[in-house]
Protein backbone atom coordinates (compact mmCIF):
# COMPACT_ATOMS: atom_id res chain seq x y z
CA UNK A 1 0.00 0.00 0.00
CA UNK A 2 2.73 2.33 0.98
CA UNK A 3 4.10 1.96 -2.93
CA UNK A 4 0.60 4.53 -3.80
CA UNK A 5 2.80 7.23 -2.24
CA UNK A 6 5.70 7.12 -4.98
CA UNK A 7 3.29 7.39 -7.91
CA UNK A 8 4.46 10.67 -10.85
CA UNK A 9 1.91 12.91 -12.39
CA UNK A 10 2.63 13.12 -14.98
CA UNK A 11 -0.05 12.35 -18.16
CA UNK A 12 -0.39 10.28 -20.83
CA UNK A 13 -3.39 8.49 -19.33
CA UNK A 14 -4.60 9.63 -16.49
CA UNK A 15 -5.27 7.19 -14.02
CA UNK A 16 -7.37 7.75 -10.61
CA UNK A 17 -6.32 5.46 -7.77
CA UNK A 18 -6.64 5.52 -4.19
CA UNK A 19 -7.17 9.00 -4.44
CA UNK A 20 -3.78 9.30 -6.32
CA UNK A 21 -3.49 11.09 -9.90
CA UNK A 22 -0.74 9.09 -11.44
CA UNK A 23 0.70 8.49 -15.25
CA UNK A 24 1.19 5.42 -17.36
CA UNK A 25 4.35 8.12 -19.08
CA UNK A 26 6.11 7.05 -15.56
CA UNK A 27 5.80 3.59 -16.26
CA UNK A 28 8.41 0.76 -16.85
CA UNK A 29 7.88 -2.78 -18.29
CA UNK A 30 10.73 -3.87 -16.76
CA UNK A 31 11.68 -6.66 -14.42
CA UNK A 32 11.42 -7.51 -10.61
CA UNK A 33 14.36 -9.42 -9.68
CA UNK A 34 15.83 -11.06 -7.13
CA UNK A 35 16.18 -8.78 -4.08
CA UNK A 36 19.59 -8.60 -2.69
CA UNK A 37 21.00 -7.87 0.64
CA UNK A 38 23.58 -4.93 0.84
CA UNK A 39 25.65 -3.19 3.60
CA UNK A 40 23.67 -2.04 6.20
CA UNK A 41 20.59 -3.83 5.09
CA UNK A 42 20.47 -7.40 5.64
CA UNK A 43 17.65 -10.35 4.57
CA UNK A 44 16.70 -12.33 7.34
CA UNK A 45 15.44 -15.35 6.71
CA UNK A 46 14.08 -17.63 9.73
CA UNK A 47 12.33 -20.54 7.61
CA UNK A 48 9.87 -21.22 4.93
CA UNK A 49 6.21 -22.33 5.18
CA UNK A 50 6.22 -25.36 2.68
CA UNK A 51 2.58 -25.56 1.31
CA UNK A 52 0.85 -27.58 -1.14
CA UNK A 53 1.82 -27.43 -4.90
CA UNK A 54 5.35 -26.93 -3.53
CA UNK A 55 4.73 -23.35 -2.95
CA UNK A 56 7.55 -21.94 -0.35
CA UNK A 57 6.75 -18.92 1.25
CA UNK A 58 9.77 -17.30 3.51
CA UNK A 59 9.18 -15.88 6.86
CA UNK A 60 11.06 -13.97 9.21
CA UNK A 61 10.73 -15.19 13.06
CA UNK A 62 10.85 -12.66 15.77
CA UNK A 63 11.15 -14.95 18.78
CA UNK A 64 9.43 -14.38 22.11
CA UNK A 65 11.44 -13.70 25.20
CA UNK A 66 10.94 -15.59 28.01
CA UNK A 67 8.08 -18.11 28.51
CA UNK A 68 5.78 -18.43 25.05
CA UNK A 69 2.95 -16.65 25.83
CA UNK A 70 1.16 -16.48 22.44
CA UNK A 71 1.76 -16.91 18.64
CA UNK A 72 0.97 -14.60 15.88
CA UNK A 73 0.87 -14.60 12.49
CA UNK A 74 2.04 -11.36 10.50
CA UNK A 75 0.32 -10.39 6.94
CA UNK A 76 2.29 -7.48 5.93
CA UNK A 77 0.32 -4.42 3.72
CA UNK A 78 1.03 -3.91 -0.03
CA UNK A 79 4.37 -4.01 -1.39
CA UNK A 80 6.11 -4.76 1.95
CA UNK A 81 7.11 -7.68 3.52
CA UNK A 82 7.99 -9.89 6.35
CA UNK A 83 10.27 -6.96 8.18
CA UNK A 84 7.17 -4.69 8.47
CA UNK A 85 7.02 -6.00 12.03
CA UNK A 86 10.28 -4.91 13.20
CA UNK A 87 9.15 -1.84 16.06
CA UNK A 88 5.95 -3.98 16.79
CA UNK A 89 7.73 -7.23 17.21
CA UNK A 90 9.82 -5.51 19.92
CA UNK A 91 6.85 -4.85 22.03
CA UNK A 92 5.42 -8.55 21.28
CA UNK A 93 8.31 -10.39 22.18
CA UNK A 94 9.00 -8.48 25.67
CA UNK A 95 5.33 -9.96 26.62
CA UNK A 96 6.24 -13.45 25.17
CA UNK A 97 4.33 -13.23 22.05
CA UNK A 98 6.28 -14.53 18.91
CA UNK A 99 5.57 -13.60 15.76
CA UNK A 100 5.84 -15.34 12.65
CA UNK A 101 6.05 -12.81 9.56
CA UNK A 102 6.18 -14.14 5.95
CA UNK A 103 6.03 -12.46 2.61
CA UNK A 104 2.71 -13.28 1.05
CA UNK A 105 2.61 -14.35 -2.31
CA UNK A 106 3.89 -11.79 -4.86
CA UNK A 107 5.84 -9.72 -2.52
CA UNK A 108 9.20 -10.27 -0.67
CA UNK A 109 11.70 -12.84 -2.01
CA UNK A 110 8.90 -15.35 -3.22
CA UNK A 111 9.19 -17.26 -6.64
CA UNK A 112 6.51 -14.49 -8.07
CA UNK A 113 7.47 -11.38 -6.60
CA UNK A 114 5.72 -8.24 -8.52
CA UNK A 115 2.91 -10.59 -9.84
CA UNK A 116 -0.71 -10.18 -8.10
CA UNK A 117 -1.22 -13.95 -7.14
CA UNK A 118 -4.95 -12.91 -6.76
CA UNK A 119 -6.80 -12.95 -3.02
CA UNK A 120 -8.15 -16.87 -3.41
CA UNK A 121 -4.29 -17.86 -3.51
CA UNK A 122 -3.47 -15.42 -0.95
CA UNK A 123 -5.90 -16.46 1.34
CA UNK A 124 -5.61 -20.01 0.71
CA UNK A 125 -1.87 -20.01 1.73
CA UNK A 126 -2.80 -17.74 5.08
CA UNK A 127 -5.21 -20.56 5.83
CA UNK A 128 -2.21 -22.97 5.16
CA UNK A 129 0.01 -21.02 7.66
CA UNK A 130 -2.21 -20.63 10.21
CA UNK A 131 -3.34 -24.63 10.56
CA UNK A 132 0.68 -25.29 10.58
CA UNK A 133 1.30 -23.20 13.33
CA UNK A 134 -2.00 -24.38 15.21
CA UNK A 135 -0.44 -28.22 14.52
CA UNK A 136 3.28 -26.87 15.86
CA UNK A 137 2.00 -24.89 18.54
CA UNK A 138 -1.62 -26.81 19.70
CA UNK A 139 -1.55 -25.14 23.54
CA UNK A 140 -1.20 -21.47 22.96
CA UNK A 141 -3.23 -18.88 21.93
CA UNK A 142 -2.68 -18.53 18.24
CA UNK A 143 -3.71 -15.00 16.69
CA UNK A 144 -3.60 -13.46 12.86
CA UNK A 145 -2.20 -10.15 12.52
CA UNK A 146 -2.74 -7.89 9.46
CA UNK A 147 -1.98 -4.51 8.16
CA UNK A 148 -3.61 -2.90 5.80
CA UNK A 149 -3.89 -5.07 2.63
CA UNK A 150 -3.01 -8.12 5.29
CA UNK A 151 -6.08 -6.98 7.19
CA UNK A 152 -8.33 -6.62 4.21
CA UNK A 153 -6.86 -10.44 4.51
CA UNK A 154 -7.97 -11.09 8.20
CA UNK A 155 -11.25 -9.04 7.33
CA UNK A 156 -12.09 -11.79 4.63
CA UNK A 157 -10.56 -14.92 6.63
CA UNK A 158 -12.42 -14.12 9.99
CA UNK A 159 -15.81 -13.87 7.40
CA UNK A 160 -15.25 -16.86 5.79
CA UNK A 161 -17.58 -19.77 6.95
CA UNK A 162 -14.80 -21.99 7.08
CA UNK A 163 -13.09 -20.21 9.99
CA UNK A 164 -9.22 -19.98 10.69
CA UNK A 165 -8.10 -22.59 13.46
CA UNK A 166 -7.01 -19.15 15.63
CA UNK A 167 -8.26 -17.58 18.96
CA UNK A 168 -8.46 -13.63 17.52
CA UNK A 169 -7.44 -11.47 15.29
CA UNK A 170 -5.38 -8.71 15.00
CA UNK A 171 -6.35 -5.46 12.24
CA UNK A 172 -4.75 -2.92 11.45
CA UNK A 173 -5.80 0.11 9.14
CA UNK A 174 -7.32 -2.61 6.96
CA UNK A 175 -7.44 -1.77 2.87
CA UNK A 176 -11.42 -1.59 2.67
CA UNK A 177 -11.77 1.44 0.27
CA UNK A 178 -13.57 -0.74 -2.45
CA UNK A 179 -16.97 -1.54 -3.05
CA UNK A 180 -19.44 0.49 -2.53
CA UNK A 181 -16.85 2.64 -0.62
CA UNK A 182 -14.83 3.56 -3.69
CA UNK A 183 -16.21 6.44 -6.11
CA UNK A 184 -16.81 4.47 -9.26
CA UNK A 185 -15.29 7.00 -11.32
CA UNK A 186 -12.10 5.36 -9.66
CA UNK A 187 -12.92 1.53 -10.36
CA UNK A 188 -13.91 2.09 -14.17
CA UNK A 189 -10.62 4.09 -14.39
CA UNK A 190 -8.92 1.32 -13.06
CA UNK A 191 -10.34 -1.42 -15.51
CA UNK A 192 -9.85 0.02 -18.14
CA UNK A 193 -5.76 0.99 -16.92
CA UNK A 194 -5.35 -2.90 -16.02
CA UNK A 195 -7.38 -3.46 -19.36
CA UNK A 196 -5.23 -1.35 -21.68
CA UNK A 197 -1.76 -0.95 -19.82
CA UNK A 198 -1.73 -4.28 -17.50
CA UNK A 199 2.14 -4.84 -17.44
CA UNK A 200 3.12 -1.09 -16.85
CA UNK A 201 4.49 -0.31 -13.97
CA UNK A 202 3.82 2.41 -12.09
CA UNK A 203 6.76 4.78 -11.17
CA UNK A 204 7.69 8.41 -10.12
CA UNK A 205 9.05 10.79 -7.41
CA UNK A 206 5.81 12.70 -6.39
CA UNK A 207 4.53 12.28 -2.84
CA UNK A 208 0.95 12.59 -2.65
CA UNK A 209 0.35 10.80 0.50
CA UNK A 210 1.83 10.78 4.26
CA UNK A 211 1.60 7.33 5.58
CA UNK A 212 3.88 7.64 8.54
CA UNK A 213 5.42 10.66 11.02
CA UNK A 214 8.42 8.84 11.34
CA UNK A 215 11.04 9.38 8.40
CA UNK A 216 13.14 6.87 9.83
CA UNK A 217 10.48 4.06 9.31
CA UNK A 218 9.81 5.59 5.91
CA UNK A 219 13.01 5.78 4.75
CA UNK A 220 14.12 2.02 5.87
CA UNK A 221 10.73 1.34 4.18
CA UNK A 222 12.26 2.27 0.76
CA UNK A 223 15.38 0.91 1.44
CA UNK A 224 14.60 -2.32 2.60
CA UNK A 225 15.34 -4.72 -0.63
CA UNK A 226 12.46 -6.66 -0.04
CA UNK A 227 10.19 -3.73 -0.74
CA UNK A 228 8.31 -3.65 -3.67
CA UNK A 229 8.94 -0.42 -5.85
CA UNK A 230 6.88 0.52 -9.05
CA UNK A 231 3.46 -1.87 -8.73
CA UNK A 232 2.25 -3.15 -12.54
CA UNK A 233 -1.03 -1.19 -13.23
CA UNK A 234 -2.94 -5.15 -13.12
CA UNK A 235 -1.10 -5.71 -9.11
CA UNK A 236 -3.32 -2.75 -8.14
CA UNK A 237 -6.38 -3.69 -9.45
CA UNK A 238 -6.00 -7.03 -8.01
CA UNK A 239 -5.99 -4.47 -4.75
CA UNK A 240 -8.71 -2.90 -5.49
CA UNK A 241 -10.54 -6.03 -6.14
CA UNK A 242 -9.69 -7.38 -2.61
CA UNK A 243 -10.78 -3.98 -1.05
CA UNK A 244 -14.35 -4.06 -2.55
CA UNK A 245 -14.25 -8.01 -1.23
CA UNK A 246 -12.95 -6.69 2.67
CA UNK A 247 -15.58 -3.87 2.70
CA UNK A 248 -18.19 -6.40 1.50
CA UNK A 249 -16.96 -8.61 4.48
CA UNK A 250 -17.40 -6.10 7.17
CA UNK A 251 -20.84 -6.96 7.75
CA UNK A 252 -20.03 -10.71 8.16
CA UNK A 253 -17.00 -10.55 10.48
CA UNK A 254 -17.97 -11.56 13.93
CA UNK A 255 -15.17 -13.26 15.42
CA UNK A 256 -12.76 -11.90 18.62
CA UNK A 257 -11.12 -9.53 17.21
CA UNK A 258 -9.23 -5.63 17.82
CA UNK A 259 -9.67 -3.53 14.67
CA UNK A 260 -7.16 -0.34 14.98
CA UNK A 261 -7.68 3.01 12.93
CA UNK A 262 -5.38 6.43 13.24
CA UNK A 263 -6.97 9.63 13.06
CA UNK A 264 -4.38 10.49 10.38
CA UNK A 265 -4.67 8.06 7.91
CA UNK A 266 -4.56 9.17 4.57
CA UNK A 267 -4.43 5.87 2.66
CA UNK A 268 -8.38 4.59 3.83
CA UNK A 269 -10.57 7.02 4.33
CA UNK A 270 -12.93 8.14 7.33
CA UNK A 271 -15.97 7.21 4.99
CA UNK A 272 -14.45 3.54 4.14
CA UNK A 273 -13.17 2.69 7.80
CA UNK A 274 -16.77 4.07 9.11
CA UNK A 275 -18.76 1.85 6.51
CA UNK A 276 -17.17 -1.43 7.69
CA UNK A 277 -16.86 -0.14 11.16
CA UNK A 278 -20.66 -0.07 11.12
CA UNK A 279 -21.17 -2.94 9.12
CA UNK A 280 -19.58 -5.49 11.55
CA UNK A 281 -22.44 -7.37 13.79
CA UNK A 282 -23.14 -5.58 16.91
CA UNK A 283 -23.21 -9.00 18.61
CA UNK A 284 -19.30 -9.13 17.56
CA UNK A 285 -16.61 -10.00 20.07
CA UNK A 286 -14.83 -7.02 18.41
CA UNK A 287 -12.86 -4.20 19.74
CA UNK A 288 -13.06 -0.84 17.70
CA UNK A 289 -9.66 1.16 18.50
CA UNK A 290 -9.49 4.95 16.90
CA UNK A 291 -6.14 6.52 17.55
CA UNK A 292 -6.22 10.03 16.68
CA UNK A 293 -2.66 11.27 16.28
CA UNK A 294 -1.55 8.38 13.96
CA UNK A 295 -1.31 7.71 10.46
CA UNK A 296 -1.77 4.43 8.29
CA UNK A 297 0.99 2.92 9.38
CA UNK A 298 0.17 2.58 13.31
CA UNK A 299 2.76 0.36 14.51
CA UNK A 300 5.41 2.34 13.05
CA UNK A 301 4.47 5.75 14.06
CA UNK A 302 6.36 8.23 16.21
CA UNK A 303 2.72 7.73 18.57
CA UNK A 304 3.03 3.95 18.01
CA UNK A 305 3.71 3.25 21.55
CA UNK A 306 -0.23 3.31 23.27
CA UNK A 307 -1.50 1.01 19.79
CA UNK A 308 1.12 -1.54 20.39
CA UNK A 309 0.61 -1.99 24.11
CA UNK A 310 -2.81 -2.08 23.68
CA UNK A 311 -2.22 -5.00 21.01
CA UNK A 312 -0.19 -6.58 23.22
CA UNK A 313 -3.06 -6.61 25.93
CA UNK A 314 -5.58 -7.94 23.75
CA UNK A 315 -3.60 -10.77 22.16
CA UNK A 316 -3.07 -11.47 26.13
CA UNK A 317 -6.27 -11.55 27.24
CA UNK A 318 -5.80 -8.40 29.31
CA UNK A 319 -8.24 -6.01 27.64
CA UNK A 320 -7.27 -2.76 25.93
CA UNK A 321 -5.90 -0.09 28.45
CA UNK A 322 -6.30 3.24 26.37
CA UNK A 323 -9.35 5.05 25.62
CA UNK A 324 -9.23 4.10 22.01
CA UNK A 325 -12.31 1.79 21.95
CA UNK A 326 -14.12 5.31 23.41
CA UNK A 327 -12.60 7.09 20.64
CA UNK A 328 -14.35 4.97 18.11
CA UNK A 329 -17.23 5.13 19.66
CA UNK A 330 -16.86 9.42 19.21
CA UNK A 331 -15.98 8.42 15.75
CA UNK A 332 -18.34 6.46 14.48
CA UNK A 333 -20.90 8.93 16.31
CA UNK A 334 -19.21 11.92 14.18
CA UNK A 335 -21.00 10.46 11.13
CA UNK A 336 -19.48 10.92 7.29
Amino acid sequence: MIALMRMGTKFCAMLVMLGLTVALSDCAAVPFGVPKAYPGHPIITSGVFELKGGVRLPYRLYPAQGKLRAVVLALHGYTDSRDAWVLLAKVLNARGIAVYAPDQAGFGATAHRGYWAGAPVMLNEARQMAVQLRAQYPHTKLVLMGESMGGAEAILLGASANPLPVDAYVISAPAVWGGDALNPAYRETMKVAAFFAPQKRLTGGSVHVKASDNKAALIEFGEDPLTIHAPRVDDLAGLVRMMGDAQAACARFDKPALILYGGHDELIPKEAMRRCWEAIPARAPVVLAYYPPDYHMIERDLERAVPSEDIAGFILGEGVQSDAPSAATVFLAAGG
